[in-house]
């Protein structure tokens, strides 16, 4: 059974308990940041979307938007879908109210309040530098 977990902007934890699959649509998570895991420890980040519903099986899916994270806006309208099938699930975690119609910077990470403000104002040097990491983190 998966570990569903959703959080404050803070980082406090408001719910956090197992569910069976079939629950996952219940558990509404649509255009916030998620983070799921699977059970063989790979990390998917990214904005969550519908589940992706198919006779071959169902599956998890984040959205990445195409982010200039020096200005924290977006550079295009283009974006990447990550399909992660449900059965292979081991952890779904929310951050509530992340969506960034709720004016937060579209951010793929899974970050908090007080790590999106650290980004935002980073110098130059720290910024370029903290993008090359991001990248090198999510180009495997």
């Amino acid at each position: 059974m998966p570990i569903f977990t959703r959080y404050k902007l803070s980082g406090e934890v408001v719910e956090s308990r197992f569910i069976e699959l079939d629950e996952l649509t219940k558990y509404s998570i649509l255009g916030q940041k998620a983070r799921v895991t699977t059970k063989d420890g790979k990390v998917y980040e990214g904005f969550a979307d519908e589940p992706y519903h198919t006779e071959e099986g169902n599956s998890l899916t984040l959205m990445w938007y195409d982010t200039d994270y020096k200005t924290g806006h977006l550079r295009s309208s283009n974006m990447v879908t990550i399909f992660i099938p449900i059965g292979i699930v081991a952890k779904i975690e929310a951050i509530l109210y992340s969506n960034p119609r709720w004016g937060l910077p579209p951010f793929n990470e899974f970050l908090f309040n007080s790590e999106i403000k650290r980004c935002e104002f980073k110098p130059d040097d720290e910024l370029k530098q903290f993008i090359r990491d991001f990248n090198k983190k999510h180009q495997k």
